[in-house]
């Protein structure tokens, strides 16, 4: 009443929102009835009660104990005991676990009470006889406790309800019973192992009922005719027989299968089939965080990467791993731009807080977190990931700075530029999350992986021997500090998790090859055409310069050609004397021959050729001298 009343004063003052987070409440009666031995004695104590009295009502007239009601309470009750002790023994975690016992043998009574009504439907179908022992339902406690619990419970079922079984029925049939019973359990519950899909139940009860038609036709319970001389056998009986053996293992399957989601919700079990319904990233809070908090969404699908992947290495549930995983850091949206994945080019909020500050900040998306899972009515199984995934670890990012902020003070206090009430009081306590640490192995798993994915974006160049040498850094340091000491995970298995980050984490942070940019290509190409242009368009006019240079050698060569022609000529007439005309003198053409040498060099040069002269083998013989 008291905290009521200071709440809405605070609210009233403007010190508080009046909005309250909610929690799980855990009292001691809660407790006591979850795991108290006391709850779990009573509950024996009733199942031997019941089982005995159904068998004393509902059992056949001959079986075994029909004649003596007291001799089979004392053998349900040496049966209940040895059930007892043998799962304290075996698997002594879920038998602290008053919810599972609860389930484990209300689905054996279960099965009882389907199995009269097997023989009555019997009786009436077929009054002759010939499928007391086929139209039984074997499978059901075996696929039920398998898939709710795990297959080595599923082998308790099997056994313990063979054996209340075999009390109900004929004697002359009881060992017959307890045969096919076990048979066709252990089939069930060797093809139940990580059911993902219904579909999968259906094989498992058609595959059971085929075991039981076999040993039905090697025990004599079908009779074919040409092995018998019993002249009821017929090929057709023996037909119906085998096809109503794998039809009743199917139908059971098929109500095992509907039956999932009301056991689920009556005992909180969630199995495989239901974490991959989960596994849909359209849930309304995965769809809120790809627009409100895109970096934290991204870090969740890393992280169910890691934790799948690991889980699967050491044998824990995956898919569970995954789902919680997508889930853990729901608490972020409501303060998305006080987490350093979702900040992007803006400024840094916690630049202008003190690390006291930022640390509450951040440490409240757990609690945040769980607030919104109890809202949203998440799976018991994801809000314990989302309270343990950060268990009770340091905020060490800014409990470094607080130390830096409280020796700075301190050094203006040595300067007398500050008092010592000014320096702040630091405690690590106050940089830790509240926890709880983890329990189970996939949430300590999730943990690990969390650590893990943070720090490797932090990685410069990352190489194999950096992201090994931070993988161990991370596992060195939460051993240490003491984060995994609940959790149900052996050396041998943290080795096996260290491994399968390695592997994962360097699979994500692998060079590329750079791809050709075909738009530079092209470029390039425009670019060595333009320049083969502007050469030949050099060339050209290099060749045009040759020419003028070799018209302007010619032309001065002209005058004096024509002044050794005049020359020539006189002296031609002087020394004559007769009245024929002077021939002109032949010219010889050396300024055109010159010129065209010059061209000739010219080109060769820009060519890349040389001008080697011709033989005169080589140049055709004129047709003139030939003549």
């Amino acid at each position: 009443m008291l905290h009521i009343l200071a709440q809405k004063r605070l609210k009233s003052r403007g010190f508080s929102s009046g909005k309250k987070r909610r929690t799980t409440k855990d009292t001691p009666l809660a407790a006591m009835m979850r795991s108290g031995w006391q709850v779990c004695a009573g509950i024996f104590v009733l199942f031997t009660l019941a089982v005995s009295a159904w068998i004393v009502l509902a059992s056949a007239e001959d079986s075994i104990f029909s004649d003596n009601g007291l001799q089979t309470a004392v053998v349900v009750m040496a049966i209940t005991a040895t059930l007892c002790v043998h799962w304290h023994v075996s698997q002594p975690t879920t038998f602290k676990k008053n919810g599972r016992v609860t389930l484990m043998l209300s689905v054996i009574l279960i099965q009882l009470v389907l199995i009269k009504l097997s023989t009555v439907i019997a009786a009436k179908l077929a009054p002759n006889g010939g499928f007391e022992l086929i139209i039984l339902p074997f499978v059901f406690a075996p696929m039920v406790i398998s898939l709710m619990i795990e297959r080595q419970h599923g082998t308790f079922a099997v056994v313990y309800s063979s054996l209340y079984g075999g009390m109900m029925v004929p004697s002359r049939s009881a060992f017959l019973f307890v045969i096919f019973s076990i048979l066709c359990g252990f089939v069930a519950i060797y093809l139940t192992n990580r059911v993902r899909k219904r579909s999968r139940l259906m094989t498992a009860g058609i595959f059971a009922g085929l075991a039981c038609a076999i040993l039905a036709f090697a025990v004599g319970q079908i009779h074919l005719p040409f092995l018998t001389e019993n002249e009821d056998a017929t090929w057709a009986l023996a037909g119906q027989q085998a096809i109503m053996a794998i039809v009743v293992s199917a139908l059971t399957a098929i109500v095992v299968s509907g039956m999932l989601p009301l056991i689920e919700g009556v005992f909180r079990v969630t199995t495989d089939v239901s974490w991959i319904e989960w596994a849909d990233l359209n849930h309304p809070l995965l769809k809120k965080m790809t627009i409100e908090a895109p970096g934290t969404y991204h870090h969740s699908l890393v992280v169910a990467t890691l934790a799948e992947t690991a889980a699967e290495a050491v044998g824990a549930n995956a898919v569970m791993a995954r789902v919680c995983a997508y889930f853990h850091d729901i608490g972020k949206m409501n303060k998305p731009e006080y987490f350093v994945e979702n900040i992007g080019d803006r400024p840094n909020p916690h630049d202008d807080l003190t690390p006291t500050m930022s640390s509450l900040i951040v440490m409240a998306h757990v609690k945040d977190g769980v607030d919104l899972a109890i809202k949203h009515k998440l799976k018991r199984e994801m809000i314990d990931v989302i309270k343990e995934h950060h268990g009770k670890s340091l905020v060490k990012y800014f409990y470094h700075r607080a130390l830096e902020h409280q020796q700075e003070i301190r050094d203006l206090v040595a300067d007398n530029k500050a008092r010592e009430e000014d320096i702040p009081e630091v405690k690590e306590e106050s940089f830790r999350y509240s926890g709880p640490l983890p329990k189970s192995r996939e949430s300590a798993i999730i943990s690990l992986a969390d650590a893990v994915e943070s720090a490797s974006r932090s990685l410069k160049k990352p190489t194999p021997n950096k992201i090994e040498e931070l993988i161990d850094e991370i596992f060195k340091d939460r051993l240490l500090d003491g984060q995994l000491d609940r959790a149900q995970l052996t050396f041998d298995d943290l080795k096996k998790i260290k491994k399968s980050f390695n592997t994962t984490i360097r699979s994500m942070m692998h060079n590329r090859i750079e791809y050709p940019n075909l738009d530079k290509d092209k470029d390039k190409e425009k670019d060595k055409k333009a320049s083969a242009k502007e050469e030949a368009a050099e060339a050209a006019s290099g060749d045009n310069a040759a020419e003028k240079k070799a018209k302007a050698v010619d032309e001065s060569a002209k005058p004096a050609a024509k002044k050794e022609d005049s020359e020539s000529a006189k002296a031609d007439t002087k020394e004559g004397g007769t009245d024929e005309p002077a021939k002109p003198a032949k010219k010889k053409g050396k300024a055109g021959d010159q010129s065209q040498k010059i061209l000739a060099r010219i080109k060769a040069e820009e060519e890349g050729t040389s001008l080697v002269p011709k033989s005169e083998s080589d140049t055709p013989a004129d047709p003139d001298k030939r003549s």
